[in-house]
């Protein structure tokens, strides 16, 4: 599991380096090149759009005078299979 693109990107070039086709990787943000690579990389595709959003909305509410306790605001993610990490594992 690649925690963020920049670490899927090193974990392709790694494993590409390597020559291993066997291991099998989901990623952690879409990368505008996951559909292309073979295989493809699962991504968990998150909405920056709403990130942002939410993010600003309680910073103006902070400075606006909020001082409310501190919270967690869930922005849903959605899963994108594209055959990297689904790769059956391999026998011994």
């Amino acid at each position: 599991l690649a925690a963020n693109n920049f670490a899927a990107m090193g974990t392709v070039l790694g494993t590409t380096r390597a020559g291993r086709r066997d291991v099998a990787l989901v990623s952690f943000d879409d990368l505008p090149f996951a559909e292309i690579l073979e295989p493809a990389i699962t991504t968990v595709a998150q909405d920056p759009t709403a990130i942002g959003t939410a993010a600003a909305a309680i910073a103006l509410a902070r400075l606006d005078g909020d001082r409310t306790r501190a919270r967690t605001i869930t922005v849903p993610t959605r899963l994108i299979p594209r055959g990297s990490g689904e790769l059956p594992p391999t026998t011994r």
